[in-house]
């Protein structure tokens, strides 16, 4: 055997090594991502983080809005064919006040949290109804999971807030 192949062989076989190791590591080539650990993730997602979000789109947003509070002051169950509404009361993190003039930005997704990517339509501003509280008004053609995307963008802080701000609402329409 040439050394030429030799050397095309001893590659190969520490390629196949180098790929089972990674296989079965948490942390291939230090890269924090390999198929058991991947494996590993699904195997722990609980309901509670399925809401919080995971991967990039969890990673490029914060998981907990950072300045303000965002509740849930209705029903989170909308009917099927209805225009509805769902009511937030978004509240200032430090001083736990009603946020005024904040722009509140949504969007619907069908599913669960980033799991079908199908959106229902573009985003839209919630109605500013006083109080600190916010109507998202909606309406669904189909039975279901829904999941809403909410961001806050506090008054006179920039654009970019709304993703340090942001938390997935879900909504049963039946």
């Amino acid at each position: 055997m040439s050394t030429r192949n030799t050397l095309i062989l001893v590659a190969v076989a520490v390629g196949a090594i180098v790929t089972i190791i990674g296989l079965f590591s948490n942390n291939a080539f230090g890269l924090g991502c390999s198929p058991m650990s991947m494996v590993d993730g699904w195997r722990n997602i609980s309901p509670t983080s399925m809401m919080e979000g995971g991967g990039m789109m969890g990673n490029m947003m914060s998981q907990v809005p950072q300045d303000v509070i965002i509740k849930v002051v209705s029903s989170q169950q909308v009917q099927v064919g209805k225009q509805s509404q769902v009511t937030l009361l978004v509240l200032d993190k430090n001083t736990g006040n009603p946020l005024q003039n904040a722009d509140v930005i949504v969007g619907v997704e069908k599913g669960a949290s980033m799991s079908t990517v199908n959106m229902i339509g573009p985003m839209f501003n919630a109605e500013n109804i006083g109080d600190g509280k916010y109507a998202v008004k909606l309406t669904v053609d189909e039975s279901g999971y829904y999941t809403l995307h909410t961001h806050v963008i506090p008054a006179g802080k920039s654009m970019h807030s709304m993703m340090n701000n942001h938390m997935d609402i879900g909504i049963i329409a039946k």
